[in-house]
């Protein structure tokens, strides 16, 4: 059920609609059966708006249970990550495990033990311990960035295993620097990012978001060298 809970929330916050059975049900890879009747219990305790062969939308108390859950999944990807070696491509199956048997009082330690991280290694905000995003940003993905513009690596919107294995070996890590060097008619992106020229489909560039740069900025760094060698 809190997978459930958390899975439409984090559609909800991409999609900034409502959430299908389909949608939920590819997200969370099980059967729209399994998700209708998941509806059907959250409905009843009041986590979810439901109008009958509509998508739905999570209530306050839904909203609340989801954000929890993350503070907890977040936080724990960021213990695991800064304090355990663990790396922000291998911690999220991990956490997925873990986050529903911590309790908020472990979850205050926990961030003040990290100093108060506002994101966890994905770039994802981490809810404060009164369940609130404190800092909300404009939604850029890097499928619509302009060539020549500078950019960095703000979030990745995905937990797939496999693309979070991609993205590490194109050097697409939140924090890194990018530039889009060519699009092609083709859906396919040519970028530079600190591991060199990289060819990258739309659907990925599509779940990377990411904050402009000023030119003379220090982050651009590891970009110079290659930019001065096609």
């Amino acid at each position: 059920m809190e997978d459930a809970i958390t899975g439409i929330y984090r559609l909800q916050e991409t999609t900034d609609d409502r959430v299908s059975t389909s949608a939920l049900a590819s997200a969370l890879d099980v059967k729209p059966a399994t998700i209708s009747s998941m509806f059907t219990r959250l409905n009843e305790q009041e986590l979810i708006e439901r109008e009958k062969h509509r998508p739905v939308i999570l209530t306050d108390a839904g909203e609340r249970l989801a954000l929890r859950i993350l503070r907890h999944h977040r936080l724990l990807e960021t213990f695991l990550v800064e304090c355990l070696g663990y790396g922000w491509e291998e911690v999220h199956d991990e956490c997925d495990r873990l986050e529903h048997h911590i309790s908020p009082r472990f979850a205050d330690a926990l961030e003040s033990f990290l100093a108060s991280p506002e994101v966890d290694p994905h770039g994802d905000p981490i809810p404060n311990e009164n369940l609130e995003i404190e800092t909300e940003h404009e939604r850029v993905r890097l499928e619509t960035v302009d060539t020549n513009v500078p950019v960095a690596v703000r979030r990745i919107l995905t937990d797939d295993r496999d693309v979070l294995d991609f993205l590490t070996d194109a050097g697409l890590e939140p924090g890194n620097p990018v530039l889009v060097d060519e699009r092609f008619p083709i859906e396919l992106l040519a970028v530079r990012t600190p591991t060199g020229r990289q060819q990258l489909p739309l659907s990925v560039a599509h779940i990377v978001e990411v904050a402009p740069v000023n030119e003379g900025s220090e982050v651009l760094a590891p970009l110079l060298g290659d930019s001065q060698h096609p």
